[in-house]
């Protein structure tokens, strides 16, 4: 039995709503840092419209194709990467660890990190708003789906009805991890970094080439020297961040463009042209028909333009990290495999160094 002081505490769900009845606006991962909770917690106060899902995630995807149009929307604490598109044949590998899509719908999934899943319904009051989410174990939201107008309603309606689990028990969240450790700089032998990096053949194999040094990402970026990176001054009262600069470039001139927006559960990638970018106080902002991108660049710390090299010749990319060290958002130029980088990129790119060089 409650105890009186207990009776008179207010409820996680009163706290949110008086929170927003300040800040109407606030996304619901902004409410949880506020409220001291992971954004699951959050949206399972919530009296109704909060359905579980079998953890069955690799198969769901799989089976997204005849769902047509949908919105989907993967971030991380400064970016937010959308892309209004359709599946096309997503793929599971690694027993089940791996998935990806390819096309206008294009990701990398690590669903080591997929825990849960929940069929979210929200009543604005004026429409009514449907999605898939996707969370890790500490209630972090990782990806969500949503059902657009162009839906095709019925294989949504199959497809929620094959993959609810109504007979779910209430999930039990574990805390989250302490920020990983940044590498000590000390720590490093620069001189064998430096030669495997000069030895890459893919970019797809970076990640293992990390592991072998025993390195961050970051950290290895930072000591691998000029021949490979260019620091870039970060956004001041005098200067934009390199993520607006880059964006205006590549609108001006029509460059094709990749970018790259992850957690540890998934990285979401858009991949052709941008039109219509504002800047919206910390916010830089790509609006486009079939892509939005919002990134808060006061949180971003960092900027390099970082170059692998690899069988197609060198692969050029802006990086921006937070203060945690970990990537916020990348951008490349648009190739495919096998392709080598296009001129019109590495041009853009080398404007952009002789503009923002430290």
């Amino acid at each position: 039995m409650e105890t009186p002081q207990q009776q008179k505490e207010p409820t996680l769900n009163s706290r949110w709503q008086a929170l927003l009845a300040e800040q109407p606006k606030l996304r619901i991962r902004n409410a949880a840092n506020e409220l001291g909770v992971s954004e699951l917690e959050l949206l399972l106060c919530r009296s109704e419209g909060v359905q579980p899902l079998k953890p069955e995630f690799g198969e769901l995807l799989k089976a997204m194709d005849p769902v047509g149009d949908v919105m989907i929307l993967t971030r991380n604490d400064q970016a937010v990467h959308e892309i209004t598109a359709t599946f096309n044949k997503f793929t599971v590998a690694g027993k089940g660890a791996m998935g990806l899509a390819v096309g206008d719908i294009d990701l990398r999934v690590f669903f080591n990190s997929w825990t849960h899943g929940y069929l979210v319904t929200e009543n604005t009051g004026k429409i009514t708003r449907e999605s898939l989410q996707f969370f890790n174990a500490h209630g972090m939201a990782l990806h969500k789906i949503y059902k657009t107008e162009a839906t095709n309603s019925a294989a949504w309606d199959a497809l929620v009805g094959e993959y609810l689990n109504p007979f779910a028990e209430a999930p039990v969240l574990t805390n989250a991890p302490a920020p990983a450790r940044r590498t000590d700089p000390g720590e490093v032998d620069v001189n064998a970094l430096q030669e495997d990096w000069s030895k890459l053949k893919d970019v797809h194999h970076f990640h293992a080439m990390l592991k072998r040094n025993k390195v961050d990402r970051q950290t290895a970026v930072e000591l691998v020297g000029s021949k490979w990176v260019t620091r870039l001054k970060r956004s001041t009262d005098d200067v934009l961040s390199p993520l607006d600069q880059i964006l205006e470039q590549a609108k001006a001139s029509q460059c094709a463009i990749m970018v790259f927006v992850g957690n540890p559960g998934i990285v979401q990638i858009f991949a052709g042209t941008v039109g219509n970018i504002k800047r919206m106080g910390p916010w830089i902002n790509v609006l486009d028909k079939g892509f939005n991108l919002h990134a808060n660049t006061d949180g971003i710390s960092d900027w390099f333009v970082v170059r692998r090299p690899s069988t197609d010749g060198t692969i050029t990319s802006l990086e921006g990290y937070n203060a945690k060290g970990e990537i916020v958002v990348t951008l490349f130029g648009d190739r495919k495999p096998g392709n080598p980088e296009p001129e019109h990129w590495q041009r853009e790119v080398a404007a952009l160094e002789k503009r923002l060089c430290v």
